[in-house]
């Protein structure tokens, strides 16, 4: 018998061994889906329930001892022939799989597992002597918890789907892996030893060279003298090499440790992918489809922090290509198409970045429909959306809350799936391609970095400073002259390979000054997001080169054109552009626009105040206002604000409320009893979120309100726009 602190000792191997075998129940039950004969997988999973009753039994933990010994009655009677393995019976076993995830998860944060479970005892005792049995109101109570995988010796959070999302806080580490950090670790020491030796070198060598100074002016030139002069000589080259040499061993051994210490944090994608068969299973069970998946390259390595954020976007690809893409039986055989669908994961290596494509054969993306949605939602660019291309369509199905599904069902819908792929993969700087054709089905591909630790591209110049593009997001450079431009609807654009394609100046975007210079050659980094293709001129290319990535200051991370900084090879920060974001500021402009605006001698900004007496907050509302081109001000309280506007007029101000000298809300008054001001637009920024300092603010004559808590670069540019424009 345990005592509590012996018991609590091992429950950690307890869980790792749990674990494995809910691994093993779901593996077998999808084997036995395809070959109910298979004896082996039978076996299979009769040994992983005898093992985990023993185990839990030792432990007593005795829900799960009797959840599994149900399940284990169940599959006897399956192995002697009193009935058959059917559907209802493989989805009782993922509930129960569900259901065994759950106690593991509260057993590692409570140390029990009592959860409400007799519904399932009652179904398994009906299975067992043949009765009808009804799966209603089997799914776990709580959320099944995220399993521990074989390279983890921790748990995790829950997902909305029961599907399992990676966040471990330790991971295992294979001891030949140690070994050469430990081995690379001694060779960076035996370097230092061997700088110590030439430094000491160098002190022999000062000491010498001070006595050969200090020599009797009698000795200069003598035969001595000009010797020791050249052994100085020998000696000073021969330290140099020395030194050259060890520091550049240095170097290499420093970067091997890098390399090593970094692939710490490298994890199986068959962590993430291995869930996603039982539920394909569990799919296709619900909606009566047939469905033939595959997963190839799950063994592939990815950066633990980008395997936690593609969890989910496949999660919801995989659900739209089921509820969506994936047609009918009866459907498929009338199109001429095998009955079953295909639905295929393809995961390779290219470039330096992870390639996931997810391919199904089904009916393919409706672009009429799509067209047909964005231009109900977006009026005012009907014409405009009405000649797109079909790829150009595609930035709007990743849009939040765009559905072409006239009615909500539990998979769609929303509008919600592809907008949170969208989310996760830009949070991990990734790219998203789509490929599809009518009854031909689609292609979503996924390019990932295969670490954040490090970054690839190109620097570029645009406006006299240097930007980093990373590479993941270039379809191309090419150097064009000035007869292949052309201007379509007022935009540049350049024929590339029979595609036409729009080019921007970057400078545009970056708040940098910009003149259109005639020139025969025109530099162009075509880049891709989305099934979308952009031109971005820049002055020049400058280099490829692989880098330690830096993410923003925290101050700084909601600048949604910059993602990062690296140095380059004078140690000069330069900073990282983000692609999608830079697209999207693109397709607002207009080139013949562009050029008016940010033509150096005909700048027309709007003058915006900001008043808030914390430093940080005005920087940070300053900063993203001009990012989006507007001149800032700013003032530390109410009083200072007036004496701004008394030098000078401002299309628009922003305020806080809480300040010291003079609150918002007197602020506010006083502005509407200036003539001058009483028509600027007011948007009010605070902590304070209260309807009815709300209410007061509006009655004063505020125009907008936004919460601290909920502040962002989004909702501050949208309140602006929607005021001046």
């Amino acid at each position: 018998m345990f005592s509590e602190s012996d018991r609590d000792e091992f429950i950690d191997n307890y869980l790792d061994e749990l674990n494995e075998n809910i691994e093993r129940l779901d593996g077998a039950v999808l084997t036995l889906k395809k070959d109910p004969e298979n004896e082996d997988a039978l076996n299979l999973l009769l040994r992983a329930l005898h093992t985990v009753k023993g185990s839990s039994r030792m432990l007593k933990f005795n829900h799960v001892e009797a959840v599994v010994h149900g399940l284990e009655n169940v599959f006897k009677g399956i192995r002697e022939k009193r009935y058959a393995l059917s559907r209802p019976l493989i989805q009782l076993v993922f509930i129960s799989t569900d259901h065994l995830r759950s106690a593991a998860g509260k057993i590692r944060a409570e140390k029990d597992d009592d959860l409400p479970g007799g519904g399932l005892l009652a179904v398994y005792e009906k299975v067992c002597a043949s009765e009808p049995f009804s799966l209603e109101g089997l799914r776990p109570a709580v959320e099944p918890r995220q399993p521990v995988g074989s390279d983890s010796t921790a748990g995790s959070g829950t997902s909305r789907n029961g599907s399992r999302i990676v966040q471990y806080e330790t991971i295992r580490v294979k001891l030949s892996r140690m070994e050469r950090i430990i081995s690379q670790f001694n060779t960076l020491v035996l370097n230092q030893f061997q700088l110590k030796k030439e430094w000491g070198a160098i002190d022999e060598l000062e000491t010498e060279f001070r006595e050969l100074m200090a020599a009797d002016p009698g000795q200069a030139g003598t035969p001595a003298h000009r010797k020791q002069q050249t052994g100085c000589l020998k000696r000073i080259r021969g330290i140099r090499k020395n030194f050259t040499s060890a520091i550049d061993l240095l170097e290499r051994s420093t970067l091997a440790v890098q390399d090593e210490i970094y692939s710490l944090r490298m994890l199986p994608m068959s962590l993430i992918l291995s869930p996603l068969e039982k539920m394909v299973a569990e799919l296709s069970l619900s909606l009566d489809k047939e469905i033939d998946f595959s997963i190839n390259g799950g063994d592939l390595l990815l950066d633990k922090l980008v395997l936690e954020k593609l969890n989910d976007p496949l999660i919801h690809l995989v659900r739209n290509a089921i509820d969506h893409g994936l047609e009918s039986p009866d459907s498929r055989r009338r199109k001429g198409k095998p009955a079953a669908g295909t639905l295929r994961i393809d995961c390779c290596s290219e470039g330096g970045n992870i390639i996931v494509r997810l391919t199904d054969d089904g009916r393919g993306i409706n672009y009429g429909k799509i067209r047909e949605k964005a231009m109900a939602q977006n009026p005012l660019q009907a014409d405009e959306i009405r000649a797109m291309e079909p790829a150009a369509l595609n930035s709007f199905i990743f849009s939040p809350s765009f559905s072409t599904t006239d009615a909500v069902r539990d998979l769609s819908g929303r509008g919600m799936g592809l907008d949170i792929v969208r989310h996760n993969i830009e949070q991990v700087k990734g790219r998203i391609t789509l490929e599809s054709m009518p009854d031909a089905g689609t292609t979503f591909i996924l390019s990932l970095p295969l670490s954040l630790a490090t970054v690839e591209g190109f620097f570029v110049s645009a406006g006299g400073e240097k930007f980093l593009i990373p590479s993941n997001f270039i379809h191309e450079i090419a150097i064009v002259d000035e007869s292949q431009r052309m201007t379509i609807l007022d935009r540049w654009a350049v024929k590339l390979h029979g595609k036409v394609v729009p080019v921007y100046p970057l400078a545009a975007v970056l708040d940098r000054s910009w003149e259109e210079e005639p020139g025969d050659r025109i530099f162009v980094v075509v880049v891709e997001s989305m099934g979308e293709m952009v031109g971005i001129r820049v002055d020049a290319v400058v280099q490829f080169a692989s880098l330690i990535y830096k993410p923003l200051p925290r101050g700084l991370s909601g600048l949604g054109l910059l993602q990062g900084i690296v140095f380059d090879d004078n140690y000069n920060i330069v900073s990282i552009l983000y692609i999608p974001e830079v697209m999207r500021r693109f397709k607002s402009i207009r080139d013949i626009e562009t050029r008016r605006k940010f033509s150096a001698d005909r700048r027309e900004y709007k003058r915006v105040l900001v008043v808030d007496d914390s430093y940080s907050a005005r920087e940070i509302q300053r900063s993203i206002l001009e990012l989006e081109n507007y001149t800032v001000e700013t003032a530390a309280d109410g009083i200072e604000g007036l004496d701004r506007l008394k030098e000078q007029r401002f299309h628009l101000i922003i305020t806080d409320i809480k300040m010291p000298r003079m609150d918002g809300l007197t602020f506010v008054e006083n502005l509407r009893r200036d003539d001058g001001n009483r028509g600027t637009p007011v948007i009010v920024v605070s902590s304070v979120d209260d309807p009815d300092t709300r209410r007061q603010f509006m009655e004063k004559g505020a125009n907008g309100f936004i919460v601290k808590s909920e502040f962002d670069r989004g909702n501050l540019i949208q309140e602006v726009k929607a005021l001046i424009g």
